[in-house]
């Protein structure tokens, strides 16, 4: 049998009305202009300037558990009208004053982003976020739209931890000019919010870091909340030609409308300069597309030259591993340290 697809035409479309915003600076002025032109065009595409503020919402406390060098709490926050986020703040015995929001990838939620058990009882392991509150850094880790408590119906229940709802999200959401990517870049700015008003947090010391999914948060959101004072992806940094056109079976988070003809990866990494940015990435990684780390490396050379005009080119560093997409961690620990100590 002949089939007769349509990977041909995406590829040209794709070349002839890709990246309308495509980095263009050449000085610290031109970026300026760039940015506030790119800034708002994005956060229209995901939907981020519909959301809907909740005047004066504050975490409710759900329970705390003493662990090892830290506490850990349990809240819940409404960011929009009857819309809740979920999430841990770990507590360092000994702060430092820097904080860090640690966002999940698709494979599960809050709890194995941190190394506990699914129903949040035991710690399985040390993972990043607890290693680095036990340095005394306050860690906070959300539960993503449509993951672990924030499920739609159709993905509850025990056993069911690794499921999430977010294509089922973008379908409902994306009729209504909103986008899942969109929802979590808000509920994120809502966290810092009130990561921002501990007092044993200093508000210029709030970075940002995540794998996969959590990665791809993180680079939304440290681009559009100038905020975030130092952002860390794992698998998350590749060209949206091979990774995400050419690959549409990957999760609904990724997709907005008219996204491809304003940005691709590297533009967004552009936003965030001249703040830190770490990279990592796996040679293995089949999520980068066809042209593997050739596709991660691209989108860092943009995003690069945004450093460059600035005059921060020390701030962005990408590391390639030999694994394929998993979280590594090498050199990270200093990286942080370097910039929010």
């Amino acid at each position: 049998m002949t089939y007769y697809t349509s990977e041909e035409y995406l590829r040209r479309r794709f070349e002839m009305f890709g990246r309308s915003c495509a980095y263009c600076a050449s000085d610290p002025e031109t970026h300026k202009k760039w940015h506030a032109d790119v800034s708002v065009r994005l956060s229209h595409a995901i939907g981020l300037d519909r959301c809907i503020p909740v005047d004066g919402a504050k975490p409710r406390l759900l329970d705390e558990v003493r662990f090892d060098g830290f506490l850990r709490r349990h809240y819940v926050l409404e960011t929009e009208p009857t819309v809740f986020m979920t999430f841990y703040l770990l507590v360092p015995d000994h702060p430092n004053g820097a904080a860090m929001l640690n966002p999940h990838g698709h494979g599960g939620a809050k709890e194995a982003c941190l190394g506990f058990s699914p129903d949040g009882v035991t710690l399985e392991h040390d993972s990043f976020g607890v290693e680095l509150c036990r340095r005394g850094y306050y860690v906070a880790a959300p539960d993503a739209r449509g993951s672990g408590e924030r499920r739609e119906r159709g993905q509850q229940g025990d056993g069911r931890e690794s499921q999430n709802s977010h294509r089922e999200l973008l379908n409902a959401y994306i009729c209504l000019g909103i986008t899942p990517i969109g929802g979590m870049v808000w509920d994120l700015s809502r966290l810092f919010d009130f990561v921002a008003s501990l007092p044993d947090v200093d508000p210029y010391r709030i970075g940002c870091a995540g794998m996969s999914g959590g990665g791809e948060q993180t680079i939304y959101f440290s681009a559009l909340d100038e905020r975030v004072a130092l952002a860390i992806t794992s698998g998350y940094f590749y060209g949206f030609r091979d990774a995400l056109l050419m690959q549409p079976a990957n999760c609904g988070c990724n997709f907005a409308p008219g996204l491809y003809e304003l940005v691709d990866m590297g533009d967004i990494g552009a936003m965030i300069a001249p703040r830190p940015l770490f990279i990592e990435s796996g040679v293995n990684d089949r999520l980068a597309g066809e042209s593997g780390i050739k596709n991660v490396v691209s989108q860092v050379d943009v995003a690069a030259a945004a450093y460059e005009n600035l005059g921060a080119r020390g701030n962005i560093e990408l590391h390639v591993h030999q694994g394929g997409h998993v979280w590594v961690g090498d050199f990270m620990d200093e990286f942080i340290d370097r910039h929010l100590s």
